[in-house]
């Protein structure tokens, strides 16, 4: 006798498919997805509305980051945070009174003779371009060096017509010194209130979620605060290298206003791989200008040089690869945040672009949810004990 048992699933008859059971989900889907584009919409035109504010924020956020580690080999030392964190604010005052006395003079006199001699410059520049004295520009097509020269025309304009309107820009201007003086200001207060509260913070961002989620929200707030601060701080050391570097080579190859183009280089090679570039054009322009193409030259090897010791020396040693995004991923992100907030998003798009990538990482696939964490120096043990309950 063959006797089989048969499980109630398979005994048990089917559901008829409903066509308006599958019409309701995919109605579902559908309005979802147009709430979603229209909450996003939203809070996009939001955020453009308050970008000046978004921008504080992050300047004190990116602040914050830069001294937290100090801040807690201090508290390690037996100080509080408030007296941890005021003693580093003296520090880095007396560090920039210092520094500004020393080289501010000079930063303003380069950059008052600058002004005046920019318009000559361009001059010189243009005609040079055109006349093709030089051997090496002789070689580029006269077209190219037409719409070069052209270039230059507009650059000249709209600087002229610049000139021209603030007279009658003079209370717009002068009310946006004062917005930029005022969020100098606040970005400190901020980030002293961010330091000082980033325990509790965090606690409230882990307690958001539930228990079983806790201990992997714990490991993406780790994971981020390594991507952000580590390049924060790695790209603002490497941004001072190389500030000195150029500087020394501009006084070497006796350039004009090796100073404020040194601090300039080293002010936006903070931005990867644009920043080398726009820190070398107008080094090369004014040795170009004032010296002859020998100098020019030069100057470029000299660039090429510090950028190669910059790239195989410094950076790897204090950024490494932090944010560990692709060059090209590095230089959409860059595009982009140019375009949605000018210079400023310039900046802080590699470090946003980082945390998308940390995000992306962690919850598109299946993670492995640990209950017990053990206290470390970087998460507090009161954030432990609310992932354990």
């Amino acid at each position: 006798m063959n006797l089989s048992i048969r499980s109630s699933d398979e005994t048990a008859p089917r559901p008829i498919p409903n066509p308006d059971d599958a019409l309701t989900r995919s109605l579902k889907v559908v309005t979802l997805v147009i709430l979603s584009l229209v909450l996003a919409a939203v809070a996009g035109l939001f955020l453009m509305r308050i970008l000046p504010i978004v921008i504080v924020l992050i300047g004190a956020t990116f602040f914050a980051y830069l001294i937290y580690p100090a801040v807690n080999r201090l508290q390690r030392l037996g100080l509080a945070r408030w007296l941890a964190i005021a003693l580093l604010y003296l520090a880095l005052a007396v560090i920039l009174g210092g520094g500004l006395t020393f080289a501010g003079p000079t930063i303003y006199a380069e950059a008052q003779t600058l002004t005046h001699d920019l318009p000559n410059i361009i001059a010189r520049t243009r005609a040079t371009i055109i006349g093709a004295n030089a051997s090496v520009l002789a070689a580029i097509p006269l077209g190219a060096r037409t719409t070069a020269a052209n270039l230059l025309d507009q650059f000249i304009h709209q600087l002229q017509g610049a000139a021209g309107g603030m007279a009658g820009r003079a209370l717009q201007i002068a009310l946006s010194v004062v917005t930029a003086i005022t969020g100098l200001i606040i970005v400190p207060i901020l980030a002293f209130y961010i330091l000082l509260d980033s325990d509790r913070l965090r606690e409230m961002a882990v307690g958001l979620f539930p228990g079983r989620l806790r201990s992997r929200t714990l490991s993406v707030l780790h994971d981020i605060d390594v991507v952000v601060g580590g390049f924060i701080r790695g790209q603002i050391i490497v941004g001072a290298v190389v500030a000195v570097l150029i500087t020394i080579l501009l006084l070497i190859l006796h350039v004009k206003y090796a100073l404020l183009i040194g601090l300039f280089a080293g002010v936006v090679d903070i931005i990867p791989y644009v920043g080398a570039f726009a820190g070398a054009i107008p080094a090369v322009i004014i040795a170009f200008v004032t010296h002859g193409p020998g100098t020019a030259a030069l100057t470029v090897l000299g660039f090429a040089a510090v950028y190669e010791i910059e790239g195989h020396l410094v950076a790897p040693a204090v950024v490494g690869n932090k944010v560990g995004l692709s060059p090209l991923i590095v230089i959409i992100a860059i595009l982009i945040g140019a375009e949605i907030g000018g210079i400023a998003g310039m900046f802080v798009s590699v470090p946003v672009a980082g945390i998308i990538r940390v995000l992306w990482k962690r919850f598109s696939r299946p993670q492995v949810v640990l209950h017990d964490v053990e206290p470390t120096a970087e998460v507090p043990e009161s954030a432990i004990a609310i992932v354990k309950e």
